[in-house]
């Protein structure tokens, strides 16, 4: 017999209310945070700039972006302020709070 956390009932639940939980138990935002920022990051950092980034996580207010050359990072770098008040706008205070930017190869993989 599996151990319940206080609190519990037997009652059915939403699965999105489930995974909501389970992604705060692990630092991680709400479902669609990320889901979001990849659909509108075009819009968050232009049309120049976005093919050349690939969002790759959103943790405890961490938000990893990868970039396909360093001059590319910089100019992300130069963004980032008005970026995390962007988030803020789009998703809520805190759920962005910080941009780590690295340089690789962004590929065809999205929000992974």
């Amino acid at each position: 017999m599996s151990a319940r956390r206080p609190g519990r009932s037997d009652e059915p639940r939403r699965l999105r209310d489930s995974l909501a939980e389970v992604s705060a138990d692990l630092g991680l935002p709400e479902p669609d945070g990320l889901a979001l920022l990849i659909d509108r990051w075009q819009n968050l950092v232009g049309a120049e700039l976005a093919p050349h980034c690939r969002l790759t996580s959103l943790r405890d207010g961490v938000l990893r972006v990868t970039v396909d050359s360093a001059p590319r990072a910089t100019q992300l770098r130069y963004l980032e302020s008005e970026l995390l008040e962007r988030s803020a706008a789009m998703l809520g205070p805190g759920v962005v709070r910080e941009l780590r930017i690295r340089v690789g190869a962004p590929g065809s993989r999205r929000g992974r």
